[in-house]
């Protein structure tokens, strides 16, 4: 089938405008897109005339679109309708696992860490009552904003025809295919990447992690092989769902994201390709959409490969100590310098007798005056304090929808949900506010130390402000300033009041600029 029949600059339902057809396949189209209401860069999909699966396509969409993970592709619209059915989802750019293993397999704790981001997003969606069944290198990716996404869940198993009788051992499995390729540079699950195969053991099934790379941790070995459903020592029995993988990977030693150059190699997104043409410099930062059809990162036909430099701080060393022989021209012998140490602890000596004296004849009148300068009364002690909801400042006239929705999810404790915000144009809301609030309800009247903020980490950071004060708004007295991005510390300078805010005036860009708070935490005195 073709779907020719819908070209570059079509708009759909008045507000997505189809810019570059990046790939065409069984049927449906994958385009680069833009949406002028919202001025940002989207995905979209659209299907031919005739299409047999484009109503479970769109259900599937409007399923996912439900889900708050931050780690999963997120979907923005789907309709079918009218005569042109479609799917919107984030545009996201990066480099896929693959990408990642061109120059050979992770670090081990940074192969943990970033699967037990993956493990924790799919586990979200298992408990949601959805499936991915189409797990491969290419649809777990490190984005240009530095943070881990997975792609195509639900979409891209109606497209394939994928179903499962065991939707949680089926993705548990596809896990394990993706920590045995980080782990070791080679793919054992079924075809569809260029990653070089594993090989076969006698019996046939790929020989375990940990005999195809030296090194590999025996932990990290038998969570594979239980995932896989591989031999392991001991009676461990296989994992089944990816809340138990996420359970065994987090019990492991990990190396903290982001990335750092590993070895031979320099950061993803930074990594200089073989087949790079050579007018472009090896220390570019190129990174590419990823087509939900392929799986595969895709040239961009305008914007999509921005470049951003990203260097690891080189680790600060002492200087060298240098030392010149004993009889040369500066140098300073063993005796003056035994000599100058002795001088030294006289000294010592004798300031050390000499504040005594000054401090008196050491008498009653002395402990006693002592006494009540040390004496203070005993402060309050700094605890992390209960909250009782959350909600969105969120001033007309263009209210954001997304920031009214899953507020609780910033104080629920968990760094699997996020509360988030809308996707603009620029950093600046697209000039259509100033900024957005997220407002915490202390129940009561308290005293704020700090406030300690999770975010992913952001290519470049936003700002956000900290109010305390007994309104919902950010009129209440300002007591910090903050750069957003990572996990971060405010201080709260003992501002007393009920509401505590976070106003975003400058958004961070983590691939799109949108916030997404994960966690928040208020610290202080009730």
């Amino acid at each position: 089938m073709s779907t020719s029949v819908i070209e570059p600059g079509t708009r759909l339902a008045g507000r997505y405008r189809l810019d570059d057809r990046v790939s065409e396949a069984g049927g449906s189209t994958f385009w680069k897109a833009t949406d002028e209401i919202l001025a940002r860069p989207v995905a979209v999909l659209t299907f031919a005339p005739g299409f047999p699966r484009v109503h479970d396509v769109v259900t599937a969409a409007r399923a996912a679109s439900r889900l708050t993970d931050p780690r999963l592709t997120q979907v923005f619209d789907a309709d079918d309708s009218g005569e042109r059915a479609y799917v919107v989802s984030e545009w996201v750019t990066g480099e896929t696992l693959e990408d990642l293993l061109a120059d050979g397999p992770m670090e081990p704790g940074r192969a943990a860490a970033f699967l037990l981001e993956a493990a924790e997003a799919l586990a979200s969606a298992h408990s949601a009552g959805l499936a991915h069944l189409c797990i491969t290198p290419h649809n777990l990716v490190w984005t240009s904003g530095g943070t881990v996404k997975v792609t195509g869940l639900g979409v891209e198993a109606v497209l394939a025809g994928s179903t499962s009788d065991a939707p949680a051992a089926e993705d548990t499995q596809g896990l394990g295919h993706l920590l045995y390729a980080a782990l070791t540079g080679h793919w054992c699950g079924p075809e569809g990447t260029q990653l070089p195969a594993a090989p076969a053991g006698p019996d046939g099934r790929p020989v375990s992690p940990a005999q195809l790379r030296p090194g590999v941790p025996s932990d990290l070995d038998e969570i594979t092989c239980r995932a896989l459903h591989l031999p392991v020592r001991g009676s461990q029995e296989p994992l089944t769902a990816p809340a138990n993988f996420v359970a065994a990977l987090s019990r492991v030693p990990r190396s903290p994201l982001p990335f750092v150059p590993l070895a031979g190699s320099t950061p993803p997104g930074v990594i200089s390709r073989p087949d790079n043409p050579p007018d472009h410099p090896p220390t570019s930062t190129r990174t590419s959409p990823i087509d939900p059809l392929s799986g595969h990162t895709v040239p961009d036909p305008q914007t999509a490969r921005t470049q951003h430099a990203q260097h690891a701080p080189r680790p600060t060393r002492p200087a060298p100590v240098r030392h010149s022989p004993s009889n040369g021209s500066g140098s300073v012998s063993r005796p003056v310098l035994a000599a100058i140490a002795v001088g030294v602890l006289i000294i010592v000596g004798l300031g050390g007798w000499g504040l005594s004296r000054l401090g008196g004849g050491g008498g009653d009148d002395t402990k006693d005056k002592a006494g009540a300068k040390t004496s203070t009364s005993a402060k309050p002690t700094v605890v992390k304090l209960k909250t009782v909801g959350a909600s969105a400042y969120n001033r007309p006239p263009h209210p954001d929808s997304s920031a009214t929705q899953d507020v609780g999810n910033a104080i629920d404790n968990s760094k699997s949900s996020a509360w988030t915000t809308q996707h603009y144009g620029n950093a600046h809301y697209g000039g259509y506010r100033s900024g957005i609030g997220l407002v915490i309800d202390m129940g009561k009247s308290v005293t704020v130390s700090n406030v300690k903020v999770m975010m992913p980490q952001a290519s470049a950071a936003g700002t956000v402000e900290l109010h305390v004060g007994d309104s919902k708004d950010a009129s209440t007295p300002q007591a910090g300033t903050a750069a957003a991005s990572g996990s971060f510390e405010i201080n709260g300078k003992q501002t007393k009041g009920r509401y505590v805010t976070l106003w975003f005036t400058k958004l961070p860009n983590v691939g799109e600029f949108r916030a997404v708070v994960r966690d928040v935490a208020v610290y202080g005195t009730g």
